[in-house]
């Protein structure tokens, strides 16, 4: 991945720090924490299967390195956005026979990633060196769906030069939908 930036803070809310009794049990020793990833997409490469049009007689896991050319004036890296058509496939095609395709390993990028989880936790002292922590949690926050790179990153499966009405179709994400969750921890 081009970009990679994770960060994290922990912030003590400043409420009632020196009240007493209900006030201090109420609103006394509350912390909020986040965690927040921010990727660029990370890269990958349009294929060829099925077939071994480069003619190397390689036939096992090799042909999945075989590429397709990539059109007189194209961008290598033809991104349309969206899951249900990713990349655009009509900027590519196959080759001559028996010679590998001139499109470049890893030009197309994947989906950025946005994913920020937040949780809000209270201590209450029991006694000396015991407490109880109540915690609510929040992961994705911001209900985002942060997309997979598209699960099918073959254009061509056969030698007819017709691309595959499902390539670049994504399928998949890589965080779950927004959670909340709330729990109690005794620490001693």
């Amino acid at each position: 991945m081009k970009h990679n930036l994770t960060f994290n803070w922990t912030y003590d809310l400043p409420f009632a720090k020196n009240s007493r009794g209900v006030a201090s049990a109420l609103f006394k020793g509350w912390q909020m924490n986040n965690i927040t990833f921010v990727n660029s997409g990370a890269p990958f490469t349009a294929q060829i299967s099925g077939y071994n049009r480069s003619g190397n007689l390689n036939t096992t896991n090799f042909s999945l390195n075989e590429r397709p050319n990539l059109k007189p004036g194209r961008s290598n890296n033809p991104i349309l956005g969206g899951p249900d058509r990713y990349w655009d496939v009509t900027a590519f095609e196959l080759g001559p026979l028996n010679q590998r395709g001139n499109l470049g390993r890893n030009t197309l990028i994947g989906p950025d990633l946005v994913n920020v989880d937040v949780s809000l936790v209270k201590s209450f002292d029991i006694a000396e060196g015991k407490s109880l922590q109540f915690r609510a949690e929040a992961f994705n926050v911001p209900n985002h769906p942060n997309f997979a790179a598209p699960s099918l990153r073959t254009a061509f499966n056969n030698a007819n030069g017709v691309p595959l009405p499902t390539a670049g179709v994504i399928s998949s994400t890589v965080t779950r939908p927004r959670q909340i969750q709330f729990g109690l921890k005794f620490m001693y």
